[in-house]
């Protein structure tokens, strides 16, 4: 059976004689001095199907790739980091390099003629040139200055982008083809509860509503699609991925908290219902990644569409997506008071910690057959340790709050950049091509300051947050280059640049009041805030909250350095927690 995934479709793409992304790749390329073909695509992309059924079943491509080029294949799912240093606009990518790994040239979805006319002049430079080109390799992007103080500006420049961005007769951002852009519309949610602006809650709602009501939506399955092709969301682009589908659960969800419209819960239904029925792995009780991209059978109704087989799933477990997908169930579990969301989000964090863990190794990227791969990766430990964090706030269990703090020393100790920022894995000068080249990304050092951020405010270590504050001000000024790829920084310098909400819960994890307490706080919508659990015994931490022992649990809250009166009852602390119209 061969390692790689092609088309499901009649394809003669098999005939290339492809090789992995690995040193034997790259060293077979350097002792036959060949250039290597570098082909990048994933199982839910539409596209990268047709380039195996058309350009890579050409004859006279596959017989020009086997005798001239060294051919590459990488699933850009299993190695994001490939696909992040040699993506050329999209997926498919297809990239020509030399055996040093320095590109060429490149292009996205390429027919069977531009492909050969593309090989062939790549081929001819390579030729004329290959004295110089041998010696070129890949270098890292040069650093702009680190500004002395952060400021709110990346975030009012991002609503600005917004604004300016939102389409209001379709919803969502841009005039063509889009895609959901799930933290744009977080960052649009949060203006307006820090500042009851009612035009970005339209923004919000709007773009959420036409999506679920859109052919974004499968009306048959449920489950969102990757992206549509057309500006009013009725041209569904790609399969579905676990990665996408989590994060608008957990969007919807939170317009639900905000708004209490029932609509956005019923969606967010859906959208469970749908990942329990296509996507869950029963026998190991965790998430497979993606739905393959299938156009003509999505476009069938229902009873049409059960007389054919079902299109196929990716079965490999990726880590960061079912972290993601944790992160949203333990917030349906809260939102929609629904304890088997919560179980399921302990089971799916329980299995990625046994299964792809290892000590000094941080966790895996993805299993393959049980097998773990591509240990280290920032994306991994950053979604695994939001999604520890969120369901300790919500358990009290001290095991995931370590966990989550595994996570955020792993990246301190193995990824962080001496200027500030973490690498996506830990540097390797020896790695093959690209890979020997450090990468510093914005939006995954965006999630790992909010996540180093809130381990400050619920641990009170101060190490956190500086390193949150010196990865933040190592993007100040290059964050303008990624235009709303960037609110996930906005979201962060906010957090970074105001006083966090602490809600201090005393009581035993099983103990039911505090449980309810704990839930109370965390149905509110409310930036920048924590739920820590207090042991009643301890007697320290007690007495700075001016409480003395007793056996009723209690929640006080403080903000920066203002605490207020304790609280027993869990619809006081909703009231005490829901924040005013304006920003703080």
């Amino acid at each position: 059976m061969s390692a790689f995934f092609f088309s499901p479709r009649p394809n003669r793409a098999h005939e290339i004689r492809w090789r992995a992304f690995d040193d034997e790749a790259f060293a077979e390329a350097l002792v036959q001095d060949k250039p290597i073909l570098l082909a990048i695509g994933a199982g839910w992309c539409h596209s990268c199907h047709v380039m195996d059924e058309t350009t890579y079943s050409h004859p006279e491509v596959i017989a020009l790739l086997n005798r001239e080029f060294v051919p590459v294949r990488v699933d850009a799912d299993q190695r994001p980091d490939v696909n992040d240093r040699y993506n050329t606009g999209g997926l498919p990518s297809t990239a020509v390099l030399t055996p040093a790994g320095y590109v060429l040239t490149g292009a996205t979805c390429i027919p069977p003629e531009a492909m050969l006319s593309l090989l062939h002049k790549a081929l001819e430079t390579y030729r004329q040139h290959r004295n110089t080109l041998r010696r070129l390799k890949p270098r890292p992007p040069a650093r702009e200055p680190v500004p002395e103080t952060l400021t709110l500006h990346p975030y009012r420049r991002l609503l600005v982008l917004i604004r300016q961005s939102y389409d209001p007769e379709f919803g969502g951002f841009g005039r063509e083809a889009k895609l959901p852009m799930a933290e744009a519309l977080e960052l649009a949610l949060h203006r307006y509860v820090t500042r009851g602006d009612q035009d970005f809650l339209r923004i919000a709602a709007h773009s959420l509503n036409a999506m679920s009501g859109g052919g974004l939506y499968d009306p048959v399955q449920g489950g969102f699609f990757r992206a549509s092709a057309t500006r009013d969301w009725r041209t569904p682009r790609d399969g579905k991925t676990l990665e996408d589908n989590a994060r608008l659960l957990r969007l919807f969800l939170m317009v639900h908290q905000v708004t209490g419209n029932p609509g956005f819960a019923a969606v967010a239904r859906d959208v469970l219902r749908y990942l329990d029925r296509h996507l869950y792995l029963p026998e190991v009780g965790v998430w497979a990644g993606s739905e393959y991209a299938g156009q003509e059978y999505y476009h069938l109704a229902e009873d049409e569409r059960k007389e054919k087989a079902a299109t196929l799933v990716d079965r490999h477990i990726y880590v960061d997506r079912n972290a993601l997908a944790a992160e949203a169930f333990w917030l349906a579990g809260v939102v929609l008071d629904d304890d088997g969301r919560l179980r399921q989000a302990r089971a799916t964090l329980e299995s990625l910690w046994r299964r792809a863990h290892r000590p000094g190794q941080g966790l895996a990227h993805y299993l393959d057959a049980d097998f773990p791969r591509l240990f280290g990766r920032l994306e991994d430990q950053v979604a695994a340790g939001r999604a520890c964090l969120a369901l300790y706030q919500v358990s009290g269990e001290a095991v995931w709050l370590e966990r989550a703090a595994a996570c955020a020393d792993f990246c301190r100790e193995k990824l962080f950049a001496p200027g500030g920022g973490f690498y996506d894995r830990p540097p390797d000068p020896g790695a093959p091509g690209a890979l020997a080249v450090p990468l510093l990304e914005l939006p995954a050092n965006a999630a790992a300051a909010r996540l180093l951020l809130a381990l400050a405010a619920v641990t009170g270590r101060q190490h956190y947050r500086e390193a949150a504050e010196k990865t933040l001000a190592a993007f100040a000024r290059s964050y303008r280059h990624h235009g709303l790829l960037a609110a996930g920084y906005a979201l962060a310098v906010w957090e970074a640049l105001r006083p966090w909400t602490v809600v201090n819960v005393v009581g035993a994890p099983d103990d039911r009041r505090a449980l309810d307490l704990r839930r109370a706080a965390l149905r509110v919508y409310r930036p920048a805030t924590v739920v820590r659990t207090v042991d009643r015994r301890d007697r320290l931490t007690l007495n700075e909250m001016g409480l003395r022992p007793s056996r009723h649990a209690v929640a006080v809250v403080t903000e920066g350095v203002t605490r207020r009166p304790p609280v027993h009852r869990p619809e006081e602390l909703a009231t005490l927690l829901r924040p005013p119209r304006r920003e703080r």
